[in-house]
């Protein structure tokens, strides 16, 4: 069965990815915007959640400034119109859909699998389209951990999270 991209959902997600960013933090103001970026496709049983993502580099998750902030394009499936129970990914509205939102540049989008155990029981895969800092998308330099872009004293977050808290060194 062909199926097509439900263009009031993706007009309503796309809009609302640009009325804030998600930093990664579970916050009351993160936990609304991201409600607000949500989208389900009953017929075809997809869940779309559509972002703008910011703070990859600046946390310390990658090394590489190009992959600071991101265009996040996140989805599963259930059985058509019952969000209860859950299906595999379906590749090709998955296709459908990064066309849709990204346009032309969707082969410069990042898959990624589910990595948590709740997104792998749901199947959320990830798609992402780093951008530059006005939000033009762009074709990172480099691999995520290459240092070569890196600002000097910049620490990944393991290096932040392994070093002693600043006030432990005052300690005797």
């Amino acid at each position: 069965m062909l199926f097509r991209v439900n263009e009031k959902i993706l007009r309503r997600v796309r809009r609302q990815a640009w009325t804030g960013s998600f930093d990664g933090h579970l916050s009351a103001e993160n936990q609304g915007y991201l409600s607000r970026c949500c989208g389900y496709d009953r017929p075809t049983g997809t869940v779309v959640i559509f972002t703008r993502d910011t703070g990859h580099h600046t946390t310390g998750w990658f090394k590489n400034p190009d992959y600071e902030r991101c265009l996040h394009l996140s989805l599963s499936f259930t059985e058509p119109g019952d969000l209860t129970r859950r299906r595999p990914r379906d590749r090709a509205l998955s296709e459908l859909w990064m066309r849709a939102v990204f346009g032309p540049l969707y082969q410069w989008a990042w898959g990624e699998p589910p990595v948590t155990p709740e997104a792998r029981q749901q199947e959320v895969w990830h798609y992402r389209l780093f951008c530059d800092a006005d939000w033009q998308p762009i074709k990172p330099r480099g691999e995520v951990y290459s240092t070569e872009f890196t600002e000097r004293g910049w620490q990944s977050a393991s290096e932040l999270l392994g070093a002693p808290a600043p006030w432990s060194l005052l300690r005797p």
